[in-house]
């Protein structure tokens, strides 16, 4: 059941980078609360309390665009096997939401960057906090 359970926050967290750029297109303060309303997703809540501005906001798209073939790659040839995600593809998952984080991250202003890191730290906390609770 532990297994179901990482296997669909690694799905969660990979979807929720998906809607990173859809959520640019609301202000700073919506965005965070509009993803939290959907569920969650890394993307907004990573990005809470960030202003972007619309050159950061195409960056931010096209390092999503970039990112999402791989993970609806990655997520059909899980769903094809019909058993949950094995370790070595949850590590490709991980690998990519962190290649794809640290890709955003690095177009942040440096107080851009501190928020961002505090709202990483809170999401790590997060998902710690759900594992224990298997």
């Amino acid at each position: 059941m532990k297994v179901i359970r990482i296997a669909t926050l690694g799905f969660a967290l990979c979807a929720g980078m998906t809607s990173v750029a859809a959520a640019q297109g609301q202000p700073a303060t919506q965005q965070g609360q509009g993803e939290m309303r959907r569920g969650g997703g890394m993307g907004g809540t990573l990005l809470k309390d960030i202003t972007l501005t619309d050159a950061q906001k195409d960056q931010v798209k096209t390092i999503r665009e970039k990112y999402v073939p791989k993970q609806l790659e990655l997520r059909k040839a899980v769903q094809a096997t019909g058993a949950p995600a094995d370790e070595a593809s949850r590590a490709k998952m991980v690998e990519l939401r962190d290649q794809q984080s640290a890709e955003i991250r690095a177009i942040l202003t440096p107080d851009q960057q501190k928020t961002f890191d505090h709202n990483l730290h809170e999401l790590k906390e997060k998902m710690d906090r759900s594992k224990s609770g298997s």
